[in-house]
């Protein structure tokens, strides 16, 4: 082999060899890319994933808080608020619906009366406050005529109903 034909077998090497180079060098960088847009979809993913999430604890927990309005009677509002067994007076004051979005929230107010002993009533308070399924607002608690500790509690509050579908659980 001739030096010239030498040259020209290096020049094309090396050329071949540059091309070769861009080539893997802009193919790296169209990998790159790829693998950051990649990354940006699983955090995407993740963030939605941990939405749903949230948004369905939320809706059991709202499932939890309020009744089902298309059977609610007052056997079921007692049973919502655990007092189906107990020896109290309660009564459904009114009832008003109002539009949240596209959907009826039913509230109700009631009255719940009961002459018990001290120590029951503030257990009754307490269970119905830390159940979050009544909204008290107001309470009032009287001594009885009554010999013993009884007191007579009067407690006015809200109970929040909605539409809920067949499948939802109580």
């Amino acid at each position: 082999m001739t030096r010239s034909g030498y040259r020209i077998l290096m020049i094309v090497t090396l050329v071949f060899l540059l091309a070769i180079t861009v080539f893997v060098f802009y193919r790296g960088q169209h990998e790159s890319t790829e693998i950051i847009n990649r990354q940006n979809e699983l955090v995407r993913l993740k963030q939605e994933l941990e939405n749903a999430a949230r948004l369905s604890a939320a809706l059991i927990q709202l499932d939890q808080l309020t009744i089902n309005e298309q059977t609610a009677t007052q056997l079921d509002i007692l049973r919502h608020l655990g007092l189906e067994q107990s020896d109290i007076n309660f009564t459904i004051e009114s009832r008003e619906i109002r539009t949240v979005g596209s959907a009826n929230l039913y509230v109700r107010t009631v009255r719940i009366e009961s002459a018990l002993p001290y120590p029951a009533s503030l257990y009754l308070l307490d269970k119905l406050n830390n159940t979050k399924k009544i909204v008290i607002n107001q309470l009032d608690m009287n001594p009885t005529q009554e010999v013993g500790d009884k007191v007579r509690m009067e407690l006015r509050g809200k109970v929040y109903g909605l539409d809920k579908h067949a499948g939802a659980s109580k």
